[in-house]
């Protein structure tokens, strides 16, 4: 009998290995039936929809699940997903007089929902910056990519933080203008499941992995080909393709360093997003085996 696995992933190149692997029918030769869900709100949205079993898996933000996982529970990292980091693109409305991360102080920054990368992020950057993240900068709950870029436009907010491969397109037509990066000091993108899917089916949830990280090979070892995917599904021109291709790494195996996790989670304690007795790494993540 086929499984059926619901997965979370935001609509970004990240996830071409998942597209690739359905189109190939890498999953159904495998026994399973991977329905792949598009969150554009991102992270917060799919650690929700885990903790309320509208989806069994989610590749997410590392940031964000140690986070929803710290706080409420309910899921746990099951695997690396793309160990480079992610770089941020630090975006305003093209007509904004603001023009350097310097500007951004007492400003109002978009964010897809309190508790997500884009809120952590800018809380980060903040620090990184040397001002208080709790009164220094301010915040608007705008959802996904578009309804960030309305936010900055129309003047609710000054400023979000985005994946800048991603917003290319948008910066390229004009409505947006990117201050500068800011790279997460970890991991990209971990893949996190349901505790009771991992209790209840963890062949399904192993052989899952297996064929992911056999598609993040193949599609690492196929450059030009997967850059041409990248390049025509996400509408970002060869060349934009080719430089995110060559600064991104997928991983090929669970594997997750424990002081990764640790990382984040004194991060998150420092901006005061966590609070009281900290997880530990072994908290957060699990192996899966059968």
């Amino acid at each position: 009998m086929t499984q059926i696995l619901r997965v979370g992933g935001v609509p970004e190149h990240f996830n071409s290995p998942w597209h690739r692997a359905i189109e190939k029918q890498s999953f159904a030769r495998a026994g399973l039936e991977v329905e792949f869900q598009l969150y554009p709100t991102g992270t917060g949205a799919m650690c929700a929809d885990l903790r309320s079993e509208q989806l069994d898996l989610a590749v997410v933000l590392t940031e964000g699940i140690v986070n929803d996982i710290a706080r409420k529970g309910g899921s746990r990292i099951i695997g690396a997903y793309v160990p480079s980091p992610l770089a941020w693109g630090i975006h305003v409305a093209a007509h904004s007089p603001l023009q350097n991360i310097q500007d951004l102080r007492n400003k109002t920054f978009a964010i897809s929902r309190f508790g997500s990368g884009s809120h952590l992020m800018a809380m980060l950057l903040a620090q990184a910056q040397g001002w208080n993240p709790h009164e220094e900068i301010h915040f608007h709950v705008a959802g996904g990519i578009a309804p960030l870029e309305a936010a900055v436009c129309e003047g609710q907010a000054d400023v979000f933080l985005w994946e800048k491969y991603t917003t290319a397109p948008r910066v390229e037509a004009g409505a947006l203008k990117r201050l500068g990066e800011f790279p997460t000091p970890w991991p990209s993108f971990v893949i996190a499941a349901r505790e009771a899917l991992i209790l209840e089916s963890p062949q399904a949830v192993l052989t899952l992995l297996q064929v992911i990280y056999q598609e993040t090979a193949v599609f690492m070892a196929n450059g030009e080909d997967s850059v041409s995917y990248v390049s025509e599904r996400y509408q970002l021109r060869q060349d934009q393709a080719r430089d995110w291709f060559a600064g991104v790494k997928w991983a090929t195996e669970a594997h997750l360093d424990p002081a990764i996790l640790e990382k984040v989670i004194q991060n998150l304690a420092t901006v005061g997003m966590l609070e009281g007795t900290l997880p530990l790494a072994s908290d957060l993540s699990v192996q899966i085996a059968v």
